[in-house]
């Protein structure tokens, strides 16, 4: 059943079946018409031609017949009765009774008949009264044999249907030569398609004959020089592309760890340098008040000293804790994250936040930390700001693909379509996807107006 739907699908096959199944139509009803015609053509002629001879006859026995020669009517007869298709002629007197007979006739006398067509027995009979001066003298019965002209209605019909036959095959012929022709050339236009679709510009159709297959091998082979060229654009320009998000990706990670160095840095410094330089204001703050405890003025001054010293000391110790924090240098990524999920809590005691990690997490580079320390420190400032959540919940695990890293909540969420529109919100989408792609790693964003967000973060463990 396959093979013969391919088979009808070719153009080929339909366009034969097509052209053969009409000239097969119309040369039926040709044949049908021609032999209805030609039936109609002998039956006319063979009534015309029988009325004519017996009226003749009928005239020529009255004179015979007042004579009472019957020898000559009959000799006269036999002339007539030599027609082949007369099968039998008989005369009769006034009083029904048979002069004169010859050849098939029969008793009693058939009954006469009115058109050929309507003829069963395969004789046409007629009959023609013998009247002389008004006079009736008898009666002549005539008889013609159909047999011929059933032949000739025959043959007729039968020459025209070997000429339908005749010409049905010459049209498969010709319709084959001409679908041959025209569905091979069409074939070899679908074969380049083909070697177009599966990348091959440089092909190209020959134009045989400028007719309409000729002018769309011509078109054909413009739009393919110009997909070509169009496409070698493309390609330049995917190229060009790449090569720009190539680099643009690296100065990304380039500025990050200029960042994170920065950061590093500042840190440092403030720790260095600004908080010794606080806490020797402290203590010299502290002995100018033992020195002149009796002076009262002296002492409100040196505990105001402390106190300005105290609070600048414990936003320097924010900043840097902001900047670097130093227990993820010192403890790492674990007790850091607690260490800040614990702060967090702090200023956002109305969300519950879980914390759930592997006991057996191996120890981690520094870029490693830090860039996962960072991507939690965004995901809490996107909840804070944006989920309106009750829930939040922090995995670390290690799996056998690497380091996983989740983030849930059960905020308000959005529309995944919205992603674009969140990034220029600056949810710090952007920011998370450079930084897991600097460690190598996949990060997967699930969410859903009213069903909070999930990012999932995969990242290779380095041998």
């Amino acid at each position: 059943m396959r093979s013969a739907g391919s088979f009808l699908k070719s153009l080929r096959t339909r366009l034969i079946i097509s052209v053969v199944a009409v000239e097969i139509i119309m040369l039926s009803i040709l044949v049908w018409n021609n032999s209805a015609i030609i039936q109609a053509t002998h039956t006319d002629r063979l009534r015309d031609t029988a009325m004519s001879m017996i009226q003749q006859v009928a005239n020529t026995s009255g004179t015979y017949m007042v004579a009472v020669d019957y020898a000559s009517l009959e000799d006269y007869l036999k002339d007539v009765i030599n027609y082949k298709e007369l099968s039998y002629i008989a005369v009769l007197d006034r009083d029904d009774n048979v002069v004169v007979s010859l050849g098939r006739f029969s008793q009693p006398p058939p009954q006469t008949d009115r058109y050929p067509a309507q003829v069963n027995d395969g004789v046409f009979d007629i009959a023609r009264e013998i009247e002389l001066a008004g006079q009736p003298m008898g009666k002549v019965l005539m008889g013609f044999s159909l047999s011929i002209m059933h032949n000739a209605i025959n043959k007729s019909r039968n020459r025209g249907i070997v000429i339908a036959f005749i010409e049905i095959i010459l049209t498969v012929l010709v319709t084959v030569v001409i679908g041959l022709g025209l569905t091979r050339r069409l074939s070899v236009l679908s074969a380049a398609a083909a070697q177009v679709e599966a990348g091959n510009y440089a092909i190209t159709v020959p134009a045989e004959i400028c007719d309409e297959v000729g002018k769309t091998a011509v078109a054909f082979n413009r739009m393919v020089s110009e997909v070509a060229s169009r496409t070698r654009q493309f390609e330049r320009e995917q190229a060009r592309t790449r090569e720009l998000l190539i680099e643009n990706r690296r100065l990304i990670h380039a500025s990050l760890e200029v960042q994170e160095e920065e950061r590093k840095y500042l840190a440092r410094e403030l720790h260095d340098e600004l908080g010794q330089c606080l806490t020797a204001i402290q203590a010299d703050a502290e002995l100018i008040g033992d020195v002149a405890h009796a002076d009262k003025r002296v002492l409100t001054s040196a505990k105001a000293i402390m106190d300005v010293s105290s609070r600048v000391y414990d936003v320097v110790h924010s900043m840097m804790h902001r900047l670097r924090p130093s227990i993820l240098d010192n403890l790492g990524l674990v007790e850091a994250l607690k260490d800040d999920i614990e702060s967090w809590k702090t200023r956002h005691p109305e969300t519950h936040c879980n914390f759930n990690y592997s006991s057996d997490l191996p120890v981690l580079d520094e870029h490693t930390r830090i860039t996962l320390y960072r991507i939690v420190q965004e995901c809490f400032t996107n909840i804070s700001k944006h989920a309106q959540a009750k829930m939040v919940s922090l995995e670390l695990l290690k799996t056998s693909k690497g380091l996983l890293l989740k983030i849930m909540d059960d905020g308000a969420g959005f529309s995944l379509d919205d992603d674009v529109r969140a990034l220029r919100k600056g949810m710090g989408l952007t920011g998370m996807r450079e930084r897991v792609n600097s460690l190598s790693g996949e990060l997967l964003l699930n969410s859903a107006p009213g069903e909070g967000v999930c990012i999932t973060i995969t990242v290779p463990l380095k041998c």
